[in-house]
C-alpha cells in the first residue's frame, strides 16, 4: 500500500535552491501543486481569476 503525503507546494526559489514545501492552501495547477503565494497569478503580480460559469458556481448554489 502507499503511504500519502500531504501535499507540498513544488515552486523552485531559485535565489535559495530549494522547493518551497508549504503545505497550506495548497491547489494543483498544470506546473505542479502551488501554495497561494506562488500561483501563476501571484508570480505575475496578477489577482485571482474569479469563478466562471462553470462548476465552482454551481458548487456555491448548491451550499
Amino acid at each position: 500500500m502507499k503511504e500519502q503525503t500531504r501535499p507540498e507546494c513544488g515552486h523552485w526559489i531559485g535565489a535559495e535552491q530549494r522547493h518551497c514545501r508549504a503545505g497550506d492552501g495548497i491547489r494543483q495547477y498544470i506546473g505542479g501543486p502551488r501554495c497561494p503565494a506562488h500561483t501563476p497569478s501571484a508570480l505575475q503580480g496578477k489577482p485571482e481569476p474569479q469563478p466562471g460559469p462553470g462548476l465552482p458556481i454551481y458548487r456555491q448554489e448548491a451550499s
